[in-house]
Parts: C-alpha cells; structure tokens; sequence
C-alpha cells in the first residue's frame, strides 16, 4: 500500500539561488540586497517556529534552498526534511540523522536532538556565507582546509567583508 504524499506549490524562481553563479563583478549583491536576503530569511523561519498554525522545523535550511524571485525576495524551499511540531512541543529526537552537514547543530548531530534551535544554527552559517561571499562547503575548503569560522575571522582581521 503506498503512503499519500502532500506536496506544496510554490512559484519557481527567477533568479535562482543565493550563490548562483555570478558572470561578473557587476553582478555582486551589494549590502542592502545581502541584509534584505538575511531578513527575508529571518521572516520565513519566524513565521515557520512561531506564527503558521503548525510549527515547523526545516531541518536543512542552507543556502541551495533559499530561492530568489526577480526582485530578490527570498523563499525557503525544500520541505522535504522538514517536521511539524504540536502546538505545546518545543523539540524532539531522532534516531535518523538526516540534512546537510556543515549546517547541523551540535546537539543535532551526536544526540539526535532537533528543535527551532537546528534552523537557527543553520541560519547564522548561512548569514556568514552571505556576508562573506563563500560557501561552507566545496572545493574551496577541502584544498585549503578550511571552515567558514576561520575565513570570517581572516575576513575580519584584513576587513575585507564584501
């Protein structure tokens, strides 16, 4: 017998993903786009943890799941990790480890234990992968051993944000 699936509409984008593919400097996101993209997101899980009739926690909010229209709104995509939680219920655990790693939380990935406070942690790697321009994973990290902490420290230090 095979389970129902529910599957959302959602309007496809225009512009694609936070970190498409830019042909030219042109092109870069200047800081209000950037701030507006990270509050946009901020508002979406705002309205996912506290305000839709069901809480929901993503689970795999990252970057490649944040969708721009043509006006650079964004929309979190992806619902397929994602689990509802009752109205009084706060957290849970799991003992299936499912998302994208680089963006899971501590406690999420040695115990299994999932709240708001996953999308959270996702959301502040995400900030950081926004504001500095890079991903938290990929080529770039596996030849130079390095994590986004320390690229936004050396970012920091030689005040070189974008």
């Amino acid at each position: 017998m095979r389970k129902k699936r529910r599957y959302q509409r959602t309007e496809l984008p225009q512009q694609g993903f936070v970190f498409a593919p830019e042909p030219d400097e042109k092109r870069r996101l200047d800081w209000r786009k950037r701030f507006n993209i990270i509050e946009g997101v901020a508002r979406g899980l705002q309205y996912l943890h506290e305000d839709s009739q069901q809480k929901i926690v993503h689970r795999d909010m990252k970057a490649s799941n944040v969708l721009l229209g043509a006006d650079m709104n964004p929309k979190i995509g992806d619902f397929g990790l994602a689990r509802l939680f009752g109205q009084d219920q706060t957290r849970d655990v799991t003992n299936r480890i499912v998302g994208t790693f680089g963006y899971m939380s501590p406690e999420y990935v040695m115990r299994g234990q999932y709240s708001a406070k996953l999308d959270v942690f996702s959301f502040g790697v995400l900030v950081i992968e926004i504001i500095t321009g890079r991903r938290n994973s990929g080529q770039f990290f596996c030849e130079q051993n390095e994590d986004i902490i320390s690229i936004v420290s050396t970012c920091q230090q030689r005040t070189i944000l974008l």
